[in-house]
């Protein structure tokens, strides 16, 4: 019988505070333990690569010594002081593309309340402000047409939920046995801004089909192409997808096996594979989870129709970027890519949204399955977000359910 392989550990000290970084049994990526936040005091750092890790680490390490010597006092915590916190222990568990959202959104805030701003003191009269300067593109609005610059109820919203998971984020957070603040300052704010009629657009299968036969006219690689079917097949965020390794796509049943292992299922679910698998990791989703998917067989057949094409293997970006193949291409050249795809099948630019139209094409044809397991299937962390905002009414089934019966 071979040894067992020793695993990896290593610390990392900063102005007296010492941070271990080790790996665990599974392998997937690194963990960091805080001796000073007590035993048992652990957090993923989100990726493989130890320098990496070392180094998010030790920006850890930083930031308690930091709070220590200049002590916590919840009552004077103001709004920039708390987005350095939250961005110094959150940011290395975001995906790239939440990252980016969440530094806009920190932008946003600030540039209407400033940094200094005590966030004991923020309510409805600094939401009401906030809201009024995003409604009329006073901020957010850098290089858009004036025509685009104000934006909607729905949009308002998003950037409070997310400044609200900030707040709730730091009254769970204690640092020296005290949280960092002592409540939501918006839990007391009546009005958040829903929008009634929140713009959602579902693509068609015809427009994936028509889009689909020009992708190479707009790009020659293939890349356009093999995003829109993973999106189309998958159901997955563009982002996701955009971030995918040649080796996330497990093609044989013993690559598959070997990755269920390795995610602590039982390697003899295999079978439920027949035509291959995407192991979408932790790092690249928006919310953290690493999951393994099956996939079909029209995704299978583009997929693998690229890959004769492009000729990729190993752990390099499935999709790269235009002049950097090391990178993996980024979303707004997928954005623009997509338009100019459209405009060439001479379709109309559907009002609210370009990629995730698709992903709600693939929840809306799902409708007639179990909940649990379209979410599942899509990444979707919980079934809420999808029937609230993916899976819509078709002309179809709302006939059948006027006429059942008669």
């Amino acid at each position: 019988m071979s040894a067992r392989r020793k695993r990896w550990s290593e610390s990392v000290e900063a102005y007296g505070i010492r941070v271990r970084v080790y790996e665990r049994p599974d392998g997937a990526v690194l963990w960091g333990e805080l001796p000073t936040r007590g035993p048992g005091s652990r957090q993923s750092l989100r990726t493989r690569d130890r320098r990496e890790a070392l180094d998010r680490a030790r920006r850890i390490a930083e930031e308690i010594a930091k709070a220590r010597m200049s002590g916590v006092d919840p009552s004077r915590m103001t709004l920039g002081r708390l987005f350095d916190l939250y961005f110094t222990h959150r940011a290395p568990h975001l995906s790239e593309s939440w990252r980016q959202m969440a530094e806009a959104r920190r932008r946003f805030f600030l540039e209407a309340w400033g940094p200094d701003r005590l966030v004991e003191d923020i309510g409805q009269d600094q939401v009401d402000r906030f809201a009024r300067l995003r409604r009329s593109g006073e901020i957010g609005s850098a290089g858009k047409a004036k025509a685009d610059r104000g934006v909607r109820d729905g949009t308002i919203n998003g950037d409070l939920r997310w400044l609200s998971s900030v707040f709730n984020w730091a009254h769970r957070r204690k640092v020296e046995g005290r949280r960092l603040i002592q409540a939501n300052p918006l839990d007391d704010v009546t009005d958040r801004k829903v929008e009634k009629n929140p713009r959602r657009p579902v693509a068609s299968a015809e427009r994936y089909e028509r889009t689909l036969a020009v992708a190479d006219d707009v790009d020659g690689t293939g890349v356009l192409r093999g995003v829109l079917a993973v999106v189309r097949y998958s159901g997955h965020r563009v982002g996701a997808v955009a971030a995918l390794h040649v080796d996330h796509y497990l093609r044989t049943p013993s690559a598959i096996r070997e990755q269920l292992a390795e995610l602590g299922h039982d390697e003899g679910g295999a079978d439920r594979f027949p035509h291959g698998a995407i192991h979408w990791t932790a790092d690249t989703d928006k919310q953290g989870r690493g999951h393994l998917t099956p996939i079909s067989a029209p995704l299978r057949a583009e997929l693998e129709r690229y890959l004769m094409r492009s000729g990729r293997v190993g752990a390099v970006p499935l999709f790269p970027a235009p002049k950097s193949p090391d990178e993996p291409v980024r979303t707004d050249v997928l954005r623009n890519w997509l338009r100019k795809a459209e405009m060439l099948a001479g379709l109309p630019k559907l009002r609210g949204g370009l990629w995730h139209p698709y992903r709600r094409l693939w929840a809306t044809e799902r409708k007639h399955l179990p909940d649990v397991d379209v979410a599942a299937a899509g990444g979707w962390g919980d079934t809420r977000a999808l029937k609230l905002s993916y899976q819509h009414a078709d002309p179809d089934t709302v006939l059948r359910v006027v006429e059942h019966g008669t």
